[in-house]
């Protein structure tokens, strides 16, 4: 699977979770909407730097570990 495809798997991700808590509650809460467009702005521009630019093998691996973070807090605060 090439990297351009994560970001896309995590809007998916994203857009099923919304729409679930929104089935659920019937509204969703503006603090899980930002906190949804920030994760999908850092995982999207994570993976576009590592893509399309030439970083240095440490700045890669900081790069890695902040997108893997946030996956994993989004992750647990999102609840699926």
């Amino acid at each position: 699977m090439k990297p351009e495809f994560v970001p896309w798997l995590w809007i998916i991700y994203v857009a099923y979770v919304l729409y679930k808590r929104y089935k659920e509650n019937h509204r969703i809460e503006k603090s899980i909407i930002i906190l949804a467009s920030i994760s999908i702005i850092i995982v999207s521009g994570g993976f576009s730097l590592l893509t399309y630019y030439n970083l240095s093998p440490e700045l890669q691996l900081m790069l890695n570990i902040l997108i893997i973070i946030v996956l994993f807090i989004m992750k647990t605060l999102f609840g699926v």
